[in-house]
């Protein structure tokens, strides 16, 4: 696609100036050229287009190898220049001199131009079991933008809880995306941020793993510590009974004898 904008101040407005002292009008024209590609260079559509104070009047569709009218004004245009023979015929050949003769020289570095994505993860909030954490998976560098990324947890992909930043140009022909992950995590729980896109050969997934925060970390702690004493004391309570219950036992027996001695 290219575009050119040309800004045109008329002599008879400038001679206007100079008799009437009034400010010159400034008219903006605009030719637009622009190439669709249909499977390669198999299938070719041509649009030029000419816009007058962003107005477009008329343009070129090399499918119907004519200029088509969009307003009066461009009637007028379409009328005259749909009537020059030589005009037709350079529009129609522009098919091939400009729209595939410039396909050849982009193609290595437009078409076929790949660059594989670099993949990590951050966590965005400070990590605590129980509560919702926002993991970000952080993909750039990659070229074409056509990408797709999906997150996984303990291998089942996650949906509703899945949010994604727009598709952001670095400046150098390569994107980054960001998807976000809001969830609860528990002890144990993994994530796996997976991307497809076509510079790659097979999928690539990056694992990741929660780091427990320290009062995480102190909570769960104390709960081991609590269950282990618990245990101690309930392990403690059923022995202390067990031997209380054998000596009741032992001291009733040894009654019973003295009686019936």
């Amino acid at each position: 696609m290219c575009g050119v904008s040309v800004r045109v101040v008329s002599v008879l407005l400038t001679l206007s100036v100079c008799l009437c002292a009034s400010p010159p009008e400034n008219y903006v024209f605009q030719a637009k050229g622009q190439c669709y590609f249909r499977n390669g260079t198999d299938n070719v559509r041509l649009l030029e287009r000419y816009i007058s104070n962003q107005e477009e009047f008329v343009y070129f569709d090399s499918d119907e190898g004519l200029f088509i009218a969009k307003n009066d004004f461009g009637e007028v245009q379409a009328d005259h220049l749909n009537s020059q023979k030589e005009i037709l015929e350079q529009y129609r050949a522009a098919v091939d001199t400009v729209c595939r003769h410039n396909y050849q020289i982009f193609k290595p570095t437009v078409i076929d131009r790949k660059s594989q994505p670099n993949v990590k993860i951050v966590n965005t909030k400070t990590l605590d079991l129980e509560h919702e954490n926002l993991i970000t998976c952080i993909v750039d560098g990659f070229f074409p933008p056509i990408i797709k990324v999906t997150w996984l947890k303990n291998g089942i992909e996650e949906g509703e809880q899945v949010t994604s930043s727009a598709l952001l140009k670095n400046g150098d022909w390569t994107f980054e995306i960001q998807v976000m992950l809001e969830t609860t995590i528990k002890h144990g729980d993994t994530f796996t941020c997976r991307v497809e896109h076509n510079s790659l050969q097979q999928p690539v997934s990056v694992n990741w793993e929660p780091d427990v925060s320290e009062s995480a970390r102190n909570k769960m702690l104390t709960g081991i510590v609590g269950f282990v004493l618990g245990s101690i004391f309930i392990i403690v309570g059923l022995v202390v009974y067990l031997r209380s219950k054998k000596s009741m036992t032992r001291f009733s027996v040894v009654q019973n004898e003295n009686l019936m001695s």
